[in-house]
């Protein structure tokens, strides 16, 4: 019989091993996810005694009452939002709760994620990661809080003043709930997704996959696409609302630009050119598990 092939690294994993393993991920994904969601379509609104009483009432709302009933607060009056059709309520109600309950398990999935390819990162990589998952989170959390108190408000307040000139009255500007609750989310969602853009610039900088003159001796075109893409997002497309949108961005990929520039910098002075020991910080080769110097292991 023929003899059993070893594994050169013990911690190699098999291509059934890391099947198993992202199951295993994608199963806790999962899971938290529906977990999330059970939260912001059945937990109650009011946790006191009083709170649990309404379930007798019919006065009970779940979670997700507090931030629809938020959202139909950004019309400040301009607007009445009315149901349109039967089952819009309902759509909504479901529709809410899994876009709110996936924002919920976004650490989660950004765990999970770093979690599945941990093994196959080399420590210089690994160091790479959690600053860059905090970036991300935080800009896209940024950019849609940015987005639902600030921007979405305005571009109301704008298409106010319009049904003014046009002679509508308040009473007679009614908007469906559909289309208002899917204005307001897409807005909010993209503008979040946008606003992770300097981060992921930094990082493939970083990564040697990009060059910051690629943004630097772009900048018109590059600022011109983001506005078009800018335009496209907010449904109104009226230029103040851009403006508000469009600078903030502006500023911060300047400001990634320079910290791009400063990372090519120290890898041309050699900070970057080998591996460090994450101990003693002495250089190490490619790939190397044990530090040459004070003998740790970097795994």
């Amino acid at each position: 019989m023929g003899r059993k092939k070893e594994r050169k690294n013990p911690n190699e994993m098999t291509f059934t091993e890391h099947l198993l393993e992202l199951r295993d991920r994608l199963k806790m994904v999962a899971i938290s996810y529906v977990v999330a969601l059970i939260f912001w379509l059945a937990f109650p609104s009011n946790i006191s005694l009083s709170g649990i009483s309404t379930l007798l009432t019919g006065e009970y709302k779940p979670a997700i009452s507090f931030v629809l009933e938020y959202t139909v607060s950004l019309a400040g009056g301009y607007f009445r939002i009315i149901p349109g059709r039967l089952v819009s309520p309902l759509e909504i109600y479901f529709i809410a709760a899994a876009l709110v309950a996936f924002i919920t398990v976004i650490p989660v999935i950004g765990y999970e994620i770093y979690a599945y390819v941990n093994p196959a990162l080399y420590p210089q990589e690994r160091r790479l990661v959690w600053p860059f998952l905090t970036a991300f989170i935080g800009l896209f959390a940024m950019g849609s809080l940015f987005s639902y108190f600030i921007v979405v408000p305005l571009i109301i307040r704008f298409m106010a003043i319009f049904a003014d000139i046009i002679g509508i009255s308040p009473e007679l500007r009614l908007i469906e709930a559909g289309d208002y609750y899917m204005f307001v989310f897409s807005t909010v969602g993209s503008m979040g997704l946008l606003f992770t853009a300097p981060a992921i610039f930094v990082l493939l900088v970083r990564l040697g996959i990009l060059s910051s003159s690629i943004l630097s001796r772009n900048r018109v075109y590059f600022y011109g696409i983001l506005y078009i893409i800018i335009a496209f997002i907010t449904p109104d497309g009226w230029l103040v609302g851009n403006t508000v949108l469009f600078l903030p961005l502006v500023v911060m990929m300047e400001v990634s630009l320079l910290i791009a520039k400063r990372i090519e910098k120290r890898r041309e002075a050699g900070v970057y050119s080998a591996p460090r020991c994450k101990f003693c910080g002495a250089a190490m080769s490619e790939g190397a598990i044990f530090c040459p110097k004070c003998g740790k292991s970097q795994e």
